[in-house]
């Protein structure tokens, strides 16, 4: 058994409070009772009133609320692996993971931008297939294909500067991987969204472009600026120890190439874009997606869990009935 929400089950902690409460209450009442009136005063409320009734009225409550608690968490027990069919667009996003993507124009840096980007992306396009690729001086597929946006944000929060071996900036290496993870059999409509600051120094991404231009459209985003900004260098306890220096020991200064990611857009018949506070580039790109060709495709296998949490709620909910009927007063009174 697995529980969907595993932090309700916290509230479980307000069990043993509950009772404590109860029985502390119960002894505070008592004794501002015996100093108004006496034992006399107790000992007719002790007539009255069942001890084992309410002890019973509790057991029944506290039952029923930790039932409620589990069922809350949603419990799911056993599975069954299903193939998930996409009806959406094909979406592979690129994420440059360079050294420069951590210049500091956006705050904190032009990688952390893109990424929130990327997350707004993913929201927008619900139902579509969507893919991440994480590039340097190589590239590779973080997440395959797939209708499961929570996965590939999984996916997209472990994915940073480093995480490939291979320094450098090649825009060519995104492209041709983006073509192989692409479905081939699918009808609908293909683009590729890079998100870099377009340094690159190695590869020609302009014939790899020109070469997949009927087969997948290209929309650049530019995280960057055109002034540029040094590149910081972090120590081991992660705070600035210096900047990046050339062969002759100058700062470098990464700046945005604007130029080339709109000949890369332009040659594919895409779009190209810069990275903005307000990221209304990402309203212009969103509706374009959605604009586009559907098709049929066959997606990754999923695992669906068998929710059980209505064996927990509804006798839950019948403690809690039984409780309010349940009387504390004496039958004899």
């Amino acid at each position: 058994m697995r529980f969907l929400n595993q932090d309700m089950l916290y509230f479980l902690l307000s069990i043993p409070f509950l009772v404590i409460v109860f029985f502390a209450g119960g002894k505070l009442i008592q004794s501002r009772l015996a100093k108004l009136g006496g034992a006399q005063i107790i000992e007719m409320i002790e007539r009255s009133v069942s001890g084992r009734r309410r002890r019973l009225r509790l057991i029944l409550l506290l039952l029923g609320l930790s039932l409620m608690i589990f069922a809350l968490a949603r419990p799911q027990y056993g599975s069954e692996l299903i193939k998930v069919k996409s009806t959406g667009t094909e979406v592979i996003v690129a994420l440059d993971a360079s050294l420069s993507m951590l210049a500091g124009d956006f705050y904190p840096n032009r990688l952390d931008k893109a990424k929130r980007q990327i997350i707004t992306l993913v929201e927008n396009l619900l139902g579509e297939s969507i893919g991440l690729i994480a590039f340097s001086g190589q590239a590779f597929v973080q997440c395959p294909l797939t209708v499961d946006h929570g996965a590939l944000r999984m996916f997209l929060d472990v994915t940073n500067v480093g995480i490939i071996s291979d320094t450098g900036t090649n825009l060519e290496k995104a492209i041709e991987k983006a073509a192989e993870s692409f479905s081939p059999e699918s009808q609908a409509d293909k683009v590729l969204v890079i998100f870099t600051d377009g340094e690159t120094h190695v590869g020609d991404p302009l014939s790899a472009a020109e070469k997949y231009k009927d087969q997948f459209r290209i929309f650049t985003v530019g995280v960057g600026t055109g002034q540029g900004e040094p590149i910081p260098v972090r120590g081991s306890g992660g705070s600035i120890e210096g900047y990046k220096k050339d062969e002759n020991g100058e700062t470098v200064i990464s700046k945005l190439n604007e130029q080339l990611l709109q000949e890369i857009a332009s040659v594919s018949g895409g779009s190209s874009y810069r990275s903005t506070p307000g990221e209304q580039e990402l309203t212009s790109i969103i509706q374009k997606i959605k604009r586009m060709e559907k098709g049929e495709t066959e997606g990754n296998f999923r695992r669906l869990y068998d929710e059980k949490f209505q064996y927990f709620l509804i006798p839950g909910i019948i403690f809690f009935g039984i409780a309010l009927f349940v009387s504390e007063r004496r039958n004899n009174v």
